[in-house]
């Protein structure tokens, strides 16, 4: 289905997108899904006109776009085509996504454009998608990361957690957001691990279930940038979570807390697993975990990070991830600004207990000090219901993001936030969970 955007210079329905036109230089971004605004407003900053493909096409994008298909994009001969059919007259200056599943498709349709160093390359991007294939490319380089296995039914699963021995995590190949991630204590939680994600039927879903050594330690969130095989680190953050077995992200900080030893044995891992998956041109999202045995990577993201966690690395090290990505993509320098605070935090919205949630949506928050206004979302309305962090249905409601120039200001504007917003959880009527619904959400 093809449905045309408002912007004044969209293409007409059933007409190439006039991008491709030599009376129009604007370049063409082919654009692979996505729902935030910012990734959308980045792109006409830039001057560039939209085509946007998804399965689905979200009726509050279409304003942003030019030309917006429906199409199937699960084969990439048949999404060059639909390319081919609106940029009728030239090769489109860029493919670009932010969203996990459409990666490899963005860097397959690229290199297939010709579109060379601008993102990652096919390899590169299926080494970060493929959580089996991310560990055996790492280890064959020397860069630590926990052994793992691949395991193709939940008796391989069960074989395999007994060779590493217990705890295991055991974790889908190609999801993101922690889906159907566990720590599995015994053969029986290995068993039922293994066997969800293997029913699960979600289109683009790689067969089989990797099952990996856990490695206990505090964990850290990395975004680093990388530009003709050179990495920047950007950000790092330490992370708190829920105890397993399903690891709830409860909040970030900044700085980390490291020692100039540990950040630079930090950065000098994170690299090398860069440079040995192949990531040469794009932003990369890395979570390590710390050890006795020093730093370990535990997952590579060829992607900004989710959540507001862009947000926070714009505002400590002056790079916003989603215009570089999209400078990247159309081969444009990449913009730098200065870093506007020392210090944030992010916490996410939790509750102990099950009951309904209250809060006061109308703030006065003149009191803060901070130069970056604080990002305060609540995902459900008040009067909701809402279960308990470590409850299988339970979950994150929301997130406060809050930046200072100290570690006391942002603990004060903080204080200051949840003083005003007024977040209570009342018990009302009991609450009936009958699935495991959790593992399906989002942690940030």
């Amino acid at each position: 289905m093809l449905l045309t955007g408002a912007r004044p210079a969209g293409a007409r329905a059933g007409q190439p997108a006039a991008s491709a036109d030599a009376a129009d230089p604007a370049p063409t971004v082919v654009l692979l899904g996505g729902r935030s605004l910012r990734e959308f407003k980045v792109l006409h900053e830039l001057g560039a006109r939209i085509l946007y493909l998804d399965a689905e096409v979200p009726v509050q994008c279409i304003p942003w776009v030019d030309v917006a298909v429906e199409a199937d994009l699960a084969e990439p001969e048949a999404v060059l085509a639909l390319i081919s059919q609106f940029c009728a007259t030239a090769v489109p200056a860029a493919v670009l996504t932010h969203t996990e599943p459409r990666i490899p498709l963005m860097a397959c349709l690229a290199e297939r454009l010709g579109l060379v160093g601008r993102g990652p390359t096919q390899a590169a991007a299926l080494n970060c998608h493929d959580k089996f294939r991310t560990r055996s490319v790492l280890r064959a380089a020397g860069v630590s990361c926990p052994a793992a296995g691949l395991a193709f039914s939940a008796t391989e699963a069960v074989e395999a957690a007994t060779q590493f021995g217990f705890p295991v995590v055991v974790k889908p190949r190609n999801r993101s957001g922690g889906y159907g991630v566990r720590m599995c204590r015994d053969e029986g939680q290995v068993l039922r691990a293994a066997e969800h994600i293997m029913s699960a039927s979600e289109p683009g879903t790689l067969p089989g279930a990797v099952v990996e050594q856990y490695v206990e330690g505090p964990e850290y969130a990395v975004q680093t940038l990388t530009i003709d095989g050179v990495t920047e680190v950007l950000s790092v953050f330490a992370q708190q979570v829920t105890g397993p077995p399903v690891f709830v992200e409860l909040g970030y900080d900044y700085p980390a807390g490291l020692s100039p030893d540990e950040y630079a044995e930090l950065t000098g891992v994170v690299t090398a697993a860069l440079d040995a998956l192949g990531v040469a041109n794009w932003v990369s999202h890395t979570q390590v975990k710390s050890s006795a045995a020093g730093f370990t990577v535990i997952e590579v993201n060829a992607r900004r990070p989710g959540g507001r966690l862009a947000e926070m690395t714009a505002a400590v090290s002056g790079l916003d991830m989603v215009r570089a990505a999209s400078e990247l993509a159309l081969g444009l320098p990449v913009s730098r600004s200065v870093a506007q605070v020392s210090h944030a935090a992010y916490r996410s919205i939790v509750t102990d207990r099950p009951g309904t949630l209250l809060y006061n949506s109308r703030l006065d928050l003149d009191a803060l000090d901070s130069p970056v206004p604080p990002i305060i979302e609540v995902d459900i309305p008040a009067g909701d219901q809402v279960l308990p962090v470590e409850d299988p249905g339970g979950g994150v409601y929301g997130r406060i993001v809050v930046f200072g120039r100290s570690l006391h200001a942002v603990a004060r504007d903080l204080g200051v936030i949840n003083d005003a917003i007024k977040l209570e959880v009342v018990t009302l009527q009991p609450i009936d969970v009958t699935a495991d619904v959790r593992e399906f959400k989002p942690c940030c």
